[in-house]
């Protein structure tokens, strides 16, 4: 499909081709002065793909899967994972002896909804401790053996997802929570020790040679796979001091003092049996990507055909308004409500492993995020302008400038707050793009139905 507006205003259109100009790369475009512009839409581009292997994923995120679940759509899913901890660098000792250490209790946070399958289906888990520092950087399929000493369980507990029965006050939590009681031994033994030496306390690298980790484990039931956002140990003692009235006295106390963060290492070990209808699906030529680990899309973007169309009409001034490509989706139905990633990222082939590994943004020339739109039904990349102007200033076009994956990815955010005389606003900052683990998540991508929109201002002779 092309579309035509002819002879457009240059004062209506002066401010926008003005804006356009002054961001061109070696002046490509340059300067639109004559009367009369004309703008070009051209959306004929098709583009190919496959549904390719990622069955190894890079771990980049302190958020942690656990659990199992069955499905005659999407197939067999489990989750188990490893941890290191960071350690708080004070830790009361004013009136605490170890003897005083009540009780060392492993906490799982789960967010509120942030579950796949039933909540109220019982299941258990198994902790294990670590017995030396993981290795970094450390992928999905790592294998732990070596690592954590499976004849000393630390802990064995059955346990649900949910808060029925409890008062509302709880009920409001935004997150739930699963609790772990440790050997009140280990406890105690982490007191003595930052007593004898604080500095081993003082950053994760020295912390794993006092205390390397736990490995979290399943241990019975499926249906159900947790998304932990964090896992901490609280540590509860009692402290002797003494009253307003100068009395001794005895008050219990929790420590807060060790949890997950992006400082330390963690790791999901998963495992995953794709569905024979999905691997039909994928056999029949469908454009299926499935996440955590399962499948990516490698396709072929029509590099040289945008390039040839801009160049065949563009004429000697042109100004390059926008690039875009819109993917629609199609979820596939499932017992389990498993829906599309939130976000994708498109990115070169050949980057692909440096990205994750050297903790790469985005940039708009190589790589690219897209929202999915449920409403809509749509992922849509709409920044590739930069991608196209780096093309146009290439003597030679190859296929390894062509050859995209595209990858389900979660963006790690914060809120940045921007203040004037007038207003306060907040923004959201992407800080880290990292590999899918927020939960099961599969979908189909109609590249045949998708849309590369060419955009392009131009010189246009009056008559």
């Amino acid at each position: 499909m092309k579309i035509k507006f002819l002879f457009i205003s240059i004062i209506t259109l002066f401010t926008f081709i003005f804006t356009a100009c002054d961001n061109e790369v070696n002046n490509i475009g340059g300067s639109l002065v004559n009367d009369n512009l004309e703008i070009d839409i051209d959306s004929t581009f098709v583009v190919e793909g496959k549904s390719i292997e990622n069955l190894r994923i890079q771990s980049r995120t302190v958020t942690q899967l656990l659990g199992s679940i069955s499905s005659k759509e999407y197939g067999t899913f489990s989750s188990e994972y490893i941890t290191q901890f960071m350690c708080a660098n004070k830790i009361d000792t004013v009136g605490v002896s170890a003897e005083d250490i009540d009780s060392l209790i492993v906490v799982l946070n789960i967010p509120k909804g942030d579950i796949v399958g039933d909540s109220l289906i019982p299941m258990g888990l198994e902790i294990y401790p670590l017995t030396k520092q993981l290795p970094s950087p450390i992928y999905s399929d790592f294998n732990p053996e070596g690592y954590y000493d499976a004849s000393k369980k630390l802990s064995s507990q059955i346990y649900k997802c949910n808060v029925a029965g409890e008062n509302d006050t709880v009920k409001a939590y935004e997150s739930r929570y699963v609790y772990a009681k440790l050997p009140v031994e280990i406890g105690r033994e982490l007191f003595r020790k930052y007593k004898q030496n604080p500095e081993l306390y003082s950053n994760p690298e020295d912390f794993t040679n006092v205390f390397p980790g736990i490995f979290v484990k399943n241990s019975y039931g499926s249906g159900r796979v947790m998304r932990i956002t964090q896992t901490s140990m609280r540590m509860y003692y009692s402290k002797h001091t003494k009253t307003t009235a100068d009395k001794d006295t005895v008050i219990s106390n929790v420590g807060y003092y060790f949890a997950t963060k992006p400082e330390v290492v963690t790791d999901n070990l998963i495992d995953y049996t794709m569905s024979e209808s999905l691997k039909k699906k994928i056999d029949n030529g469908d454009n299926i990507i499935v996440a955590p680990a399962g499948r990516d899309l490698e396709i072929t973007f029509p590099a040289l055909d945008v390039v040839k169309a801009y160049r065949e009409r563009a004429g000697k001034v042109a100004v390059l308004n926008a690039l875009t490509f819109k993917i629609p989706v199609n979820a596939i139905e499932n017992d389990y409500e498993i829906a599309p990633p939130t976000n994708i990222m498109m990115i070169l082939s050949k980057d692909k492993d440096n990205f994750f590994i050297e903790n790469k943004l985005a940039d708009g020339v190589t790589s690219f995020v897209a929202e999915y739109n449920s409403k809509t039904g749509y992922y849509e990349f709409t920044g590739l302008r930069n991608y196209m102007l780096d093309l146009l200033k290439k003597d030679e076009i190859k296929p390894e400038d062509y050859t995209f994956v595209i990858t389900p990815v979660s963006l790690v955010t914060t809120q940045e707050a921007s203040t004037s005389y007038y207003y306060y606003s907040t923004q959201e900052k992407v800080n880290a793009v990292v590999p899918y683990i927020s939960s099961p998540a599969m979908a189909e991508l109609d590249l045949k139905n998708s849309k590369i929109t060419l955009t392009f201002s131009r010189q246009v002779t009056k008559k």
